[in-house]
């Protein structure tokens, strides 16, 4: 991306071949809604937006039915949730637009700058705060390592998922959990995936109680590289790593394929090709195997869902707590007449996990500890 003050030389009508600038800004801004168009939907299905330095996460209690006496009453329950807290960190993000008069008004031997240049400026600002926020969110999934957030001189943690970082971790369905060695960012022991990761990576999810009876939808998000491996798992019958299937990845509708005899479909029917917007390739039993361009090539996100922009999400997206400075924002500058014209966009936000066993990456790797992919490190 070009930097600095746009001026009465940046003002152009056509190419060096005779193109239409115009048509030509007009395809910058399409080509910039397909980049967000594809990130939007996982950031939709894995976030939910907070305003609170600290929010209460509340996952409902669980009762069971008593034996019944002849002559006893038995107990009254009450809802009785648990509520966990979670910190949020916040940073303010900016850029500036600035234009000479004359790129404006024009110079005299050309008129000024077109709608179409300075809207693709506008263009620019939208795909950049689109790609913060996805940024923001993968971030937030996929490094294994707390933070800490600083707000009037204390410190809070930013957790991510369950790190074994011994923080108490609630029992589910009569299974405890080692809070000092139970992590949901896990290797596959191998440099080839089987299908025996998959089934791993959905038990550290569902074994804390994000499963289908729970109302939550198991999804497995992964590249195309993995995809095309899942692609090939057939019940019964070995895959890498000596692995035996123990279910047929189903095709999605619309490939135009036809299901052998005999193979079974755990849902009843072949999936649709879509999910809140994102690309279904088919299911491998009860998982919905979604494809994304964005999952780094080597690693599975198992992911539990509760639906699109549901407060149900697993990473929370804190913006701030006026209302009017939430979302992307646009300011005037400090030069707002001639020579000069510039203004300012401005964004604040920050995201952490919200609930730890709602997901899980594993790194398909051999034995060893989990690597932050490089693209989604902290520091990059």
């Amino acid at each position: 991306m070009a930097t600095g003050i746009s001026t009465s030389n940046d003002i152009l009508v056509r190419t060096r071949d005779g193109q239409d600038l115009n048509a030509i800004w007009n395809g910058f801004a399409d080509v910039l809604k397909t980049f967000n168009a594809q990130r939007t939907p996982l950031v939709d299905l894995l976030s939910f937006t907070v305003t609170n330095v600290i929010e209460d996460i509340i996952d409902a209690g669980t009762e069971r039915l008593e034996p019944a006496t002849e002559f006893g009453i038995p107990r009254s329950v009450r809802p009785a949730p648990v509520v966990t807290q979670r910190a949020f960190p916040f940073s303010w993000y900016d850029m500036r637009q600035a234009y000479t008069f004359q790129f404006l008004a024009g110079n005299g031997n050309t008129d000024g700058a077109s709608s179409q240049q300075i809207d693709a400026v506008m263009q620019m600002a939208l795909e950049a705060d689109n790609r913060l926020q996805f940024e923001q969110v993968m971030k937030a999934l996929f490094n294994n390592v707390n933070r800490t957030t600083t707000v009037l001189n204390t410190a809070y943690n930013v957790t991510a998922l369950y790190n074994a970082d011994g923080m108490v971790i609630p029992n589910y369905n009569g299974v405890s959990f080692n809070a000092g060695t139970h992590t949901h960012y896990v290797r596959s022991g191998a440099a080839t995936l089987d299908s025996t990761d998959l089934d791993d990576l959905v038990a550290l999810v569902t074994e804390h109680g994000f499963d289908q009876a729970n109302g939550y939808t198991p999804l497995i998000l992964a590249n195309k590289t993995e995809t095309a491996v899942i692609k090939t798992f057939r019940r019964g019958v070995a895959n890498n790593n000596g692995a035996v299937a123990v279910y047929d990845f189903i095709p999605a509708t619309g490939t135009g394929f036809l299901l052998p005899v005999g193979w079974e479909v755990a849902s009843g029917g072949q999936p649709g090709n879509t999910f809140a917007g994102m690309n279904v390739v088919g299911t491998y039993g009860p998982y919905l195997i979604i494809e994304h361009g964005q999952i780094p090539s080597g690693y599975l996100v198992c992911g539990a869902s509760a639906g699109r922009s549901t407060n149900l999400g697993i990473v929370g997206i804190r913006e701030h707590s006026q209302q009017s400075l939430r979302g992307l924002v646009l300011r005037p500058g400090n030069n707002q007449a001639y020579p000069l014209i510039d203004s300012f966009f401005i964004r604040g936000l920050g995201a952490g996990v919200a609930r730890r066993g709602q997901a899980a990456v594993m790194q398909i790797a051999t034995a060893g500890s989990y690597a932050v992919p490089a693209a989604f490190a902290w520091s990059a």
